[in-house]
């Protein structure tokens, strides 16, 4: 088995399955089809706050407190997501257990219930959007701070600085992380920032023209997908802590 702390030069990381590529561009999909749904109905992103952030300000200015307080709810709901799903993870690796599926299934398992809210017209789809706003926070705790590769499937920003950096490093040096090519490491940020695009516009796309909430199910599915293969593999499953490559 290699070390991967403590490898030779001519050895390669080895990524746990949360952090392998294709993971990377499917959860970048599912943010990206949250994040339909939640400004197609609220105005406001699930993943994104940097957005939101810039939308308390700009409400808080124009006046309008409806606006203002979503987006400020949003913001608030994405931290608490993220610090129970951060109290979840210390418990089951304290214990032993693996994180992965865990915070998978209880994303479905909102995400459902969410769905069904909004089909009830019960609540208003603009509090049902910052429930999703919590979902993702959920997301972006448990998958978003990789050791190994910070693909940011939560937020775009990280992706497009290391998509250009990538190409632009490739100018100068062919060779770059982990014994593989600059222009390859932009291809893979170019990738995930694709899974966002075509989250997003699928998303649109199915809850205009093919029905209302079409997104928040074709996101169930994608996780569910997800949890199940990654229960499937013999790899290990969870995404190294910190945030640095190696």
């Amino acid at each position: 088995m290699i070390d991967l702390y403590n490898k030779t030069p001519d050895q390669k990381n080895i990524f746990p399955l949360m952090e392998e590529r294709k993971i990377g561009f499917s959860l970048a999909f599912c943010a990206g089809l949250m994040n339909a749904w939640t400004f197609f109905h609220a105005q406001t992103f699930a993943t994104v706050q940097s957005g939101n952030v810039i939308q308390v300000g700009y409400r808080l200015v124009q006046g309008d407190w409806v606006a203002f307080w979503f987006a400020f709810s949003s913001i608030i709901a994405f931290g608490l997501g993220s610090a129970l799903c951060g109290v979840l993870m210390t418990v089951l690796m304290r214990e032993g257990r693996n994180f992965s599926n865990i915070v998978l299934w209880s994303e479905c398992i909102l995400l459902f219930i969410i769905t069904v809210f909004a089909f009830s017209n019960t609540v208003p789809l603009a509090f049902l959007a910052v429930a999703v706003s919590f979902v993702a926070g959920m997301q972006g705790n448990a998958f978003h701070k990789d050791h190994g590769m910070l693909y940011g499937n939560v937020a775009v920003t990280f992706v497009v600085q290391m998509a250009f950096n990538f190409m632009a490093q490739s100018f100068f040096k062919k060779g770059g992380i982990n014994g593989e090519s600059n222009l390859m490491w932009a291809g893979i940020f170019f990738f995930v920032l694709f899974g966002f695009a075509s989250g997003g516009a699928l998303g649109f796309f199915c809850d205009k023209y093919i029905g209302n909430n079409t997104s928040l199910i074709i996101t169930i599915t994608s996780i569910v997908l997800i949890t199940i293969f990654s229960k499937k593999t013999h790899l290990n499953t969870d995404p190294r802590t910190g945030a640095t490559f190696v």
